[in-house]
């Protein structure tokens, strides 16, 4: 009768043992499935960059405002995350800087210059987002230049941003385009028909359009 008992007993025990076990597994499934929800939600403009009528994709309206609390660490993200950032400045003056050719740039895409470390493209974004062209101590604004082979504005665009602020909005518009697949039109307007599948490499954008208030 006591073997019975122990018996019993035991049988109850690896039933609880297996309930408390498909539980477990059960509540690490929702966890796991939550955390990814969570994670593809959490931050719209690093995995949600794309939507564009300027480029490739249309999959919703991805559009807003913003200010320099965005625009900022959205720079300061492109070299790491490997996007590029377009500006639509209101003035056709003005340019983040002039290639060694003596184009005007209005966009900030660091595959096209030679930066080789995290240190070099913060050098480089300071430079011309901050006018702080010291990365070295004595360094001057023609020591930055001639090592990065631009020529800047003069004036940063953080202050020319700032300058703008009070008679337009900044308008984002977050899409993506493919990477040498229109080699001959530097300004990325062709069409996706116009390239073989196997010659697209996707990149992501951010664009920032200046509209008047």
């Amino acid at each position: 009768m006591e073997n019975v008992a122990d018996a019993v007993k035991m049988a109850g025990s690896i039933l609880l043992f297996v309930i408390a076990l498909s539980v477990a597994v059960f509540s690490f499934s929702q966890a796991r499935e939550t955390i990814s929800t969570v994670l593809k939600l959490s931050d719209r403009e690093t995995l949600t960059i794309q939507g564009d009528e300027n480029y490739y994709y249309l999959t919703g309206d991805t559009n807003r405002y913003v200010g320099l609390e965005t625009i900022l660490p959205s720079i300061y993200r492109a070299y790491k995350e490997n996007f590029k950032i377009v500006f639509k400045f209101p003035d056709n003056d003005y340019y983040i800087y002039k290639d060694k050719e003596g184009n005007k740039v209005t966009k900030i895409d660091l595959s096209m210059q030679a930066i080789g470390s995290d240190l070099q493209s913060r050098q480089f974004l300071n430079g011309i987002v901050y006018g702080n062209f010291e990365y070295e101590t004595g360094k001057s604004k023609i020591d930055f230049e001639t090592k990065f082979q631009i020529k800047v504005d003069n004036q940063p665009l953080i202050d020319y941003i700032k300058s703008k602020q009070s008679t337009f909005k900044i308008k984002e518009h977050l899409g993506t385009y493919y990477v040498n697949d229109l080699k001959n039109n530097p300004d990325d307007n062709g069409t996706a028909s116009s390239v073989q599948e196997v010659n697209k490499t996707e990149k992501r954008v951010i664009t920032y359009e200046f509209i008047a208030r």
